[in-house]
């Protein structure tokens, strides 16, 4: 599945916690790389920059379905 504009996706942060996060940018020149407005477990906004899709440190997935 590809990346679009507004999808909820999780990223795992540089400390192993997976975060929610949204889908703001997705670059048309790589696979999978996109740009995200993330939160943390306070509820704060920040931002991560191409970003690679996997399950490593700093990467974006697709939630699981349930």
């Amino acid at each position: 599945m590809q990346p679009t504009l507004g999808r909820i996706v999780h990223f795992k942060d540089s400390e192993g916690r997976t975060l929610a996060a949204v889908v703001v940018y997705v670059n048309p020149d790589t696979e999978g790389m996109v740009n995200l407005g993330v939160w943390n477990e306070y509820g704060k906004q920040f931002n991560a920059v191409n970003v690679r899709q996997g399950d490593g440190l700093e990467q974006w997935s697709w939630p699981p379905r349930v």
